[in-house]
């Protein structure tokens, strides 16, 4: 708001031309062409876009997400790219950002040998009167305990 007032008063009162006040300001003449056209500045305000896509598809979304309410724990629910995928296999031509913005889960679900987490940590221990400290290392590797487990070779 200042700004357009500056540009106005250099402009306007001082004489300045436009583009020795483009480069004191360091702005585009263009700027400073819009900020002369107006007296006071207004700041317009856009209503939301039409969402046309969204708005078919949002109602086979909801059927979905309610669908694996049932099949999954809370925390495992469907992921935005799997729904993504169904859909455009039921035949809908939608992106990938429209479905990610509902409401999407991800899940807690992790595929044998998919991930690692390790962990690092020193333990000071006092015994005897003296004191002395041990470094531990854990690594833990993601498994599924449903897979069975590979047959024995003879």
């Amino acid at each position: 708001m200042d700004q357009v007032h500056v540009v106005r008063y250099k402009a306007l009162v001082e004489g300045q031309s436009i583009r020795r006040v483009a480069c004191e300001m360091g702005m585009s003449r263009n700027t400073v062409y819009k900020y002369l056209k107006v007296s006071e500045p207004v700041r317009r305000e856009e209503g939301a876009r039409a969402r046309p896509v969204l708005e078919k598809v949002s109602p086979r979304i909801d059927e979905l997400l309610e669908g694996w309410n049932t099949r999954k724990s809370p925390k495992q629910r469907i992921t935005g790219t799997r729904l993504h995928q169904q859909l455009i296999e039921e035949g809908y031509k939608v992106g990938i950002t429209p479905v990610r913005e509902k409401e999407v889960y991800i899940p807690l679900i992790h595929r044998c040998g998919d991930e690692a987490q390790a962990d690092f940590f020193q333990v000071t221990v006092e015994e005897d009167g003296g004191c002395f400290s041990l470094s531990h290392e854990e690594v833990i590797y993601t498994q599924n305990l449903t897979q069975p487990a590979l047959p024995a070779t003879s």
